[in-house]
């Protein structure tokens, strides 16, 4: 089975093309704001590299946010038209798993973060879970714990103590949290300050997130018997993007601000 999975949900982006034993080929590189153009652009290139064609793909993966509004609809919207005219399943999965997959080592709690603008930070946690294979291998899966997030580090801070089987009281006597994925300085800080020695970081070459994991993942729901309908996936955004006032449309408005209502139509 040929897996193509892409994700733009940030500045970093990724794509791989892959079956269920072998990476055949993957990108990972940092395409700012360009998106839109770059995206097709390596998908063509990858897809030449491995001498394959989008014919030949067998099902489609995205990451479908949280992360950058035109990041996360870029890739949303190429899977989806990619789905629909290929007639290929479409497995959409959200950024913050992705990332956090990617540390199913840790045996201790975890945090998958991603800047959310606003001094907030998109957050989910996780814990690890003990697999036997089949073939008698030990693996491990992280099992998410809760809702996807949007908070100020130390409201994350509170959120993760409060989380703790023994509530914040027993902070100290477990083990240390895992942070993994995107993280300015700035947040960082905040969170070690407010941690100490219950926090520890991914390094950032650690945290990139590779698409190879993201085909696991939705090779996992395929198995599964699972898929997602173009027509009716959306970008998982967890709040509105903002909304700007034009300063060109200001003297139409005589120096009256619509309400707020109103304004956010526009928008």
């Amino acid at each position: 089975m040929l897996l193509l999975a892409f994700d733009t949900s940030t500045r970093q982006s990724s794509i791989a093309l892959c079956t269920e034993e072998a990476l055949l080929g993957e990108y990972t590189w940092n395409a700012g704001t360009n998106h839109s153009v770059e995206l097709l652009e390596n998908m063509q290139r990858l897809l030449a590299d491995c001498q394959s064609t989008l014919a030949q793909v067998d099902a489609l993966i995205v990451a479908a946010g949280p992360g950058s509004f035109n990041g996360v609809r870029v890739a949303v919207s190429t899977a989806k038209a990619l789905a629909f005219s290929l007639q290929k399943p479409l497995l959409a999965i959200p950024t913050l798993d992705s990332v956090a997959a990617q540390q199913s080592a840790w045996q201790g709690p975890l945090c998958a973060v991603l800047e959310a603008g606003r001094g907030e930070l998109y957050a989910a946690c996780y814990h690890s879970q003990e697999e036997l294979t089949p073939e008698g291998e030990v693996q491990r899966r992280l099992e998410r714990e809760g809702d996807y997030l949007v908070l100020e580090p130390a409201a994350l801070v509170a959120h993760l103590r409060a989380s703790l089987p023994g509530g914040a009281e027993a902070a100290t006597e477990t083990p240390p949290w895992l942070f993994c994925g995107e993280l300015k300085q700035p947040s960082r800080v905040a969170l070690q300050a407010l941690l100490g020695s219950q926090g520890r970081f991914a390094t950032a070459h650690e945290s990139a997130r590779r698409a190879s994991t993201l085909a696991m993942l939705g090779l996992q729901r395929l198995r599964m018997g699972q898929s997602d309908d173009p027509f009716t996936l959306e970008p998982l955004y967890l709040r509105r993007p903002s909304i700007t006032k034009s300063t060109r449309k200001q003297p139409l408005l005589a120096g009256v601000t619509p309400p707020e209502s109103e304004a956010t139509q526009a928008g």
